[in-house]
């Protein structure tokens, strides 16, 4: 009889289970200092429907012991309706631990299980060893090796990948969380005013319909496409001047009969998207005379994004999560001819959103998942800003996206991107 091995799905586990195996406690609690760690917490309870239960330890049928059971998140078992997860990391366990004579018991009945103890001595050892371990570096490419990494799933998760390798979050999850449970319906109720099943349906059409950056500016690049491919040089790839393409636009609106208002509308779109391309050949992502055919990939990003949130804060199942990030990823093959044409579509889309490159209100306007709590704080990283919640989309100091420029730069160069590996048609 043949076993398939068992696959770690990310590297905390494959740690966990490497230490675990060589009796190495300094490597089990190393490899938890870099985890974010998950508590189960049946959703009546979350919800406020009852009250909260107080915590239960779990007992060890091999040793007898009474443990406190966690998960790290390559580890969370299937979505489920009426059970979530809550975040939390090994420091706040050190601090918050109810009882001297519990363990701590991490992936029960998988390999990468441990069960460690969590005497006063030893929790004092978490806390040094978790003020010793770096924060995670922005902008790393995380993946789960046991999720989609092919196929049309795998490509329309991999067109939300450049808000997931900023939020920190792997790319190639639909399921239980995409932070956690209360963070996961915070962001949706405050940032996008969504609080309800209806609400979601009706944000995920608007954001698939990719008109985010709003109808002047789309129609500005398709009149673009428009004008090269009827250029006199006969070679739709030569990008129309800016002067040329102002006057088409402006043309076409006096033959409508349009009003000034919109003729000064659309003169500024052509205006604000010129300077956001010369901005993107300053970074290396058009080449000169390259251009953008269409904003829309941002929002395709960000639908990717919502349907992830919504089947963490139960709001969908995992059906109707799945449709969407299939019908994101059918979109941007029809609005885009490879990854990097999407990629440049994200960066100006985000560019053109109402507010420019700053936040703006985005229950008035599509745009941005601010307000995504920030990650745990961790020693030697940033702390949590006392003004409000952290935008996770645009980072404080984000302004000119260095956030989103280094996520991009992560997708197009690291080995392991899936717009690397995954074949855009």
């Amino acid at each position: 009889m043949f076993f398939t091995p068992w696959t770690p799905p990310t590297p905390i586990e494959q740690h966990l289970q490497a230490a675990t195996a060589r009796g190495d406690w300094d490597g089990q609690v190393g490899a938890l200092a870099a985890a974010e760690l998950y508590v189960a917490v049946a959703r009546v309870e979350a919800d406020g429907l009852v009250p909260p239960a107080p915590l239960a330890p779990y007992r060890d049928p091999a040793s007898g012991r009474r443990c406190l059971p966690v998960l790290t998140r390559g580890a969370l078992p299937p979505w489920q309706p009426d059970w979530v997860f809550q975040r939390t990391t090994l420091d706040e366990l050190a601090l918050e631990w109810p009882n001297d004579k519990w363990h701590l018991a991490v992936n029960l009945g998988q390999p990468a299980a441990a069960v460690i103890p969590a005497t006063p001595l030893d929790r004092a050892a978490w806390l040094e060893v978790y003020a010793e371990t770096p924060p995670p570096a922005p902008g790393l490419l995380l993946s789960l090796y046991t999720g989609p990494l092919h196929g049309p799933l795998a490509h329309g998760l991999a067109c939300g990948a450049p808000l997931s390798v900023r939020d920190g979050v792997p790319w190639n999850e639909l399921g239980a969380v995409y932070r956690d449970y209360e963070a996961d319906r915070a962001v949706l109720r405050d940032t996008w005013g969504v609080a309800d099943p209806a609400g979601w349906w009706h944000l995920t059409e608007r954001l698939l319909a990719g008109a985010g950056a709003g109808r002047d500016a789309e129609f500005a690049l398709r009149a673009r496409e428009g004008l090269a491919e009827h250029s006199a040089s006969g070679d739709a790839q030569d990008s129309p001047a800016t002067e040329e393409w102002r006057q088409a636009v402006t043309q076409v609106l006096v033959h409508r009969a349009a009003p000034e208002a919109e003729v000064l509308a659309m003169d500024a779109a052509v205006t604000r998207i010129a300077e956001a391309e010369e901005r993107l050949r300053g970074q290396a992502v058009l080449r000169p005379g390259e251009r953008v055919a269409s904003a829309a990939a941002y929002d395709l990003a960000c639908a990717v994004t919502v349907a992830r949130l919504g089947l963490a804060a139960r709001l969908c199942g995992p059906p109707d999560a799945e449709r969407i990030v299939l019908s994101a990823g059918e979109a941007a093959r029809r609005a885009y001819g490879s990854w990097p044409a999407f990629a440049a579509g994200f960066l100006l889309g985000r560019a053109l959103r109402p507010g420019g490159s700053g936040p703006g209100d985005p229950r008035a306007t599509l745009h941005g998942l601010h307000g995504l709590p920030a990650q745990p704080h961790h020693p030697g990283g940033p702390a949590p800003t006392a003004a409000g919640p952290v935008s996770r989309t645009d980072h404080p100091g984000d302004a000119d996206g260095t956030s989103a420029l280094l996520a991009h730069r992560t997708l197009t160069s690291d080995p392991a991107s899936p717009w690397l590996n995954i074949p855009w048609s």
